[in-house]
């Protein structure tokens, strides 16, 4: 008798705590992103490199099969992009881009709890990046002494993601989650050709964009249970 009681205690418990923890949740998401391009060739002294910042925006759905493990899938609208300094001229004169993509990062989550309504969420994953415009341009400075000739090798690309979050599940099971993640390009998808003034036709040396970045993200997860209509009823 008391073991079916015990018995009887303990599914009652798993019944009302799993919906916070499993089920599905979808939701809005943002994040601040910054990459740069890859050294192909050596940069002169003159040369420098620095991240770009974009961004990403889009929604997030989320499927949790057990208190431990999860899948994510986004899809997003991005910008992100590159820029170089050149300081052989009078002025440090900067070049920058950004391209825009559609992209759809898709990840496997573990979890752990950290206490009673936060998890630390780890991630790993792919993302497929679509660029929404294929590219050959030249961008260069007012007196065209510093150029970039961009081209564009692939409109279609995957990237590795990884990342860690940390969630917290309010009362409702609405679930906020404030991530850092990276992802990892595969192989150039944009050559970058650097000139060093108007004439030339070979340039001073190549840099790739591989579409790599870094970024930190805040999403909002509702329980879609929330917004059913609540039933009425009458006497």
């Amino acid at each position: 008798m008391k073991l079916t009681i015990r018995l009887s205690v303990l599914f009652l418990f798993i019944h009302f705590s799993l919906p916070a923890q499993t089920g599905f949740r979808f939701g809005p998401s943002v994040a601040y992103i910054a990459s740069k391009p890859k050294v192909v060739d050596s940069i002169p002294n003159n040369y420098f490199i620095r991240f770009k910042s974009g961004f990403n925006l889009g929604v997030m759905a989320y499927y949790g099969f057990s208190d431990k493990i999860g899948v994510t899938v986004n899809a997003l609208y991005t910008s992100k992009g590159y820029r170089l300094f050149n300081d052989s001229l009078n002025k440090s004169v900067e070049l920058k881009q950004n391209q825009s993509l559609i992209e759809f990062p898709i990840n496997f989550v573990l979890k752990q709890r950290l206490n009673s309504v936060s998890n630390i969420r780890e991630n790993i994953g792919f993302t497929l990046s679509n660029l929404m415009s294929a590219t050959q341009r030249e961008i260069r400075s007012e007196n065209g002494n510093f150029r970039i000739k961009e081209e564009t090798k692939s409109t279609f690309y995957t990237m590795l993601n990884i990342g860690l979050e940390v969630s917290h599940e309010a009362k409702n099971n609405n679930v906020f989650v404030f991530g850092a993640f990276i992802r990892q390009g595969l192989g150039n998808n944009t050559n970058l050709g650097i000139y060093s003034n108007s004439k030339n036709t070979k340039p001073l040396f190549n840099l790739g964009y591989k579409g790599s970045y870094i970024g930190i993200s805040v999403s909002y997860l509702f329980n879609l249970t929330n917004l059913k209509k609540q039933e009425e009823f009458f006497y």
